[in-house]
């Protein structure tokens, strides 16, 4: 398959995770029940084990070198996402917590944007 299709598909993943999260994001923010539901755990988790996996694997195709200060920023970056969006979606923490650890997901995806697209210098 071509690397250009290849990237553009991880690219559309990205901003499919990104709309996933904020949508999940709003419905916290609303009290919803339906925020950690099954189902909409199980988009979120599919689409995130896909976004990473598309990534190893253009790295792999690339011949990046995972030690490489992008390639590692990049890999750093969705962990920091993932992890603040686990901790900030839970249910029984307070709303102001909850709000500032999904506002530190939505920093995190955005360096992280912004380290893919070139438009900054990785820390790594």
């Amino acid at each position: 398959m071509d690397i250009a299709v290849l990237t553009k598909a991880h690219s559309g993943i990205a901003y499919l995770a990104l709309l996933i999260y904020v949508v999940r994001g709003v419905m916290m923010l609303a009290n919803s029940s339906k925020t950690n539901s099954r189902g909409v755990l199980a988009v979120a988790s599919v689409v995130t084990v896909m976004l990473f996996g598309l990534g190893v694997y253009l790295g792999f195709v690339k011949q990046l070198s995972f030690a490489d200060g992008f390639v590692l920023t990049k890999i750093i970056g969705l962990l920091l996402f993932v992890a603040f969006g686990v901790v900030a979606l839970k249910q029984g923490l307070s709303k102001p917590v909850a709000s500032i650890l999904w506002l530190l997901g939505l920093a995190a995806f955005g360096y992280t944007y912004l380290i893919a697209t070139h438009k900054l210098i990785p820390l790594f």
